[in-house]
């Protein structure tokens, strides 16, 4: 979905080969990420935990096949297609486990938080320029970096909500997350204030010119965020899935949305 709104909002003609290959990684980077033993698992979701443990041999087989197609499917792009497009998995690996003799980046207070974001927006907002030339010039570029930056605020939010859902495991187990450190409250505010950037961002492309059919969609998502920002910090026992689909969930009808504004934007 992030893929995909990074083609329209480019102005790049989508490549669907590329969408299948972004969702095949990421369904393997999650498996990956899953399947690795951490004890803040296990405290913040027993139920899923159990079952990567149970399946496990089934989950490995599943993201390598998953990875598999990716490659092969970005291999064709070109290698800096296929080298972006596999950085997450790199992300992952030292997200998850960490060099030898060092620190996983998922320990180190907020550096996880900035990698995860950078990595998911660097992705969506390379992969479109990579493929076919994107829009040339000054304008050109800070384009690109206007959809950078809304992705990986957008990504910055969320990632930290995440970890406000794990406070309590990652409390127990030690992991250092800035809800640990700071405190649900502060933390709180600091995500108004990230999403208060994004005001700024919108207030920004409508001078700018840029995105015009699609920016009162954008608009109405800030505001949607706003509200999920209030919810889950003030109610941390809601059920997890309900993360998942209202916070990571809502690239999906946020892109499916403007992708309907793009499609009745062509002529007969």
């Amino acid at each position: 979905m992030i893929l995909l709104l990074s083609f329209i909002l480019q102005g790049i003609r989508v490549d669907a080969s590329l969408l299948l290959a972004a969702f095949t990684l990421t369904f393997a980077v999650y498996n990956f990420d899953r399947s690795v033993k951490q004890r803040e698992d296990l405290i913040n979701d027993p139920d899923r935990s159990s079952l990567f443990r149970e399946k496990g041999k089934i989950v490995a087989m599943a993201a390598a096949a998953s990875l598999t197609v990716s490659v092969a499917l970005a291999a064709q792009k070109g290698l800096g297609v296929l080298l972006t497009l596999l950085s997450p998995l790199v992300v992952g690996v030292v997200y998850s486990t960490g060099p030898p003799s060092m620190s996983r980046l998922k320990d180190i207070l907020g550096v996880k938080n900035l990698t995860l974001a950078t990595a998911w927006a660097a992705v969506p907002t390379l992969v479109p320029i990579l493929v076919k030339a994107g829009p040339a010039g000054a304008r050109g570029v800070l384009l690109s970096l206007m959809i950078f930056s809304f992705i990986f605020v957008k990504a910055m939010i969320n990632t930290i909500l995440f970890d406000v859902r794990d406070v309590r495991g990652d409390s127990s187990a030690g992991v250092r997350t800035l809800p640990v450190v700071l405190g649900v409250k502060a933390v709180y505010r600091l995500l108004i204030l990230l999403n208060m950037t994004l005001v700024l961002w919108v207030i920004a492309c409508g001078l700018l010119g840029f995105f015009l059919p699609y920016l009162p969609i954008l608009a109405a998502n800030l505001l949607y965020t706003f509200w999920y920002i209030h919810f889950f910090t003030r109610n941390l026992s809601k059920k997890r899935i309900l993360t998942d689909l209202l916070v990571d969930g809502e690239w999906a009808p946020l892109t499916l949305l403007i992708t309907l504004v793009h499609v009745s934007s062509w002529s007969p």
